[in-house]
């Protein structure tokens, strides 16, 4: 077998270092992708009044919110009605209650942009802004239920499609070690000919290692990623979210099997628009356990008001790899918009602030590795509240032919099929 190296090495003498040294390697593959396409939608069926009767309950609960208030124009407590006389419901649905409904939410939605935390007219409490959004919520809900719908539009079918995939990276590192027993680097790369992609570097010692430009978050750097499939990822589903993913100042330790890394983003020129956190950090602990390589992996990060929290265990013995990864991602507290002031004011009876919805994603990867061959299968789970669950999984494997790998994989990416085949090479 024939095989060109095409790596090179360069000692380079500078004034005040001992050794510095660049290496040059590259990576290529060509390959296709093919993804499925989906079926022909029928149209939906139109809907009229009547559909849905308003039940005794709900009727209570609109009769309150339509109270009459005590002064013309003004608000009154946990009533969105601006005049003396009740707005009142009935189990009839025809289109005197959705015109009722559709003053009521005027109202509602007119106060909701009186919020400003800083006074005390209209709305002035998160606590209330919660009780407004919930009562709108009922009532858009209902609504719904007794007002016409229009048919829903048909959607034709989409074809499968076939793409190549080919691409080419020349990537470069330098390290180099000073008299004072320092070491520092880079490393960049070069995709395709000409256009260049951002780098990193770092110095590191025994107080640990300094690095900056582009680097993940030191809760991916810790917990890291499920095993892929295909020649190009098959959409790359094995891999989680973390939302620190673009960070560019971080410092890592090891000692004694345990792994330490802390990340942030310095915000710089027209970058300059961030608010609130911008951090992550990472812990891990990995070692021999009966001949078996384990590691343990937590980490947390908090962008503007968004936190999440990951951990991951693995373990490697012989031919066999398994990695399990949980995510939990709170997606920030409720937001509010401030908008001019109205003048009447609002005593609300208030519930607590309710949050966005919660995503959680748990995932569990298995490699085996025979001689030249290894075979890899994962899947992977979002479980947002109050929306579908979206399942991933995925099977390949590749062949070690020198130089060259062979690569397939297979995804079912939430019901659309993906097959992705092509050769990898290095050099």
């Amino acid at each position: 077998m024939k095989h060109t190296l095409l790596a090179t090495t360069a000692l380079v003498a500078m004034t005040g270092a001992a050794a510095a040294e660049i290496t040059i390697s590259g990576t290529a593959r060509i390959g296709m992708v093919t993804t499925e396409g989906a079926a022909a939608v029928a149209a939906g069926t139109a809907q009229t009044l009547g559909g849905h009767a308003l039940t005794t309950a709900e009727i209570a609960s609109l009769d309150a919110i339509g109270a009459a208030t005590t002064v013309a124009g003004v608000y009154d407590a946990t009533t969105y009605n601006l005049t003396t006389t009740d707005v009142t419901f009935t189990a009839t649905t025809d289109a005197a209650q959705v015109t009722k409904l559709d003053a009521l939410l005027a109202n509602a939605n007119a106060l909701l942009l009186t919020y400003d935390s800083t006074t005390a007219a209209a709305i002035d409490t998160a606590a209330e802004r919660a009780r407004v959004l919930a009562d709108i919520a009922v009532m858009e809900n209902l609504r719904d239920q007794v007002t016409a719908k229009a048919a829903s539009a048909a959607v034709a079918k989409q074809s499968d499609t076939t793409v190549g995939k080919n691409r080419v990276r020349i990537a470069f590192a330098g390290s180099g070690t000073t008299d004072g027993g320092l070491t520092y680097g880079f490393s960049a790369r070069a995709d395709h000919s000409n256009t260049s992609t951002g780098g990193s570097q770092y110095i590191s010692g025994a107080f640990g290692k300094i690095s900056m430009g582009d680097l993940n978050g030191g809760d991916e750097q810790m917990v890291g990623n499920l095993s892929g499939v295909g020649s190009s990822g098959a959409g790359s589903h094995q891999e989680f979210g973390y939302q620190s993913s673009s960070h560019n100042l971080g410092y890592s330790v090891s000692m004694a099997g345990v792994s330490f890394a802390a990340t942030t983003d310095l915000v710089r020129g027209a970058d300059a628009t961030a608010t609130g956190s911008n951090s992550a950090m990472g812990l891990k602990w990995s070692g021999d356990m009966g001949g078996a390589t384990v590691g343990i992996a937590l980490g947390t990060s908090k962008i503007g008001a968004v936190s999440e929290d990951s951990m991951s265990a693995s373990v490697s013995m012989g031919g066999l790899s398994i990695m399990a990864v949980s995510h939990s991602n709170d997606n920030g507290p409720a937001t509010s918009t401030d908008a001019a002031i109205q003048t009447a004011t609002v005593a609300h009876a208030v519930a607590a602030s309710a949050a966005n919805l919660d995503t959680d994603t748990t995932g569990l990867s298995l490699s085996y590795a025979m001689d030249a061959m290894s075979v890899t299968a994962y899947t992977r789970t979002e479980s947002t509240s109050g929306v579908a669950d979206k399942d991933y999984s995925g099977v390949g494997f590749t062949y070690n032919m020198g130089g060259a790998t062979l690569k397939a994989g297979f995804v079912d990416a939430n019901d659309i099929s993906i097959m992705d085949f092509g050769v990898n090479f290095s050099f």
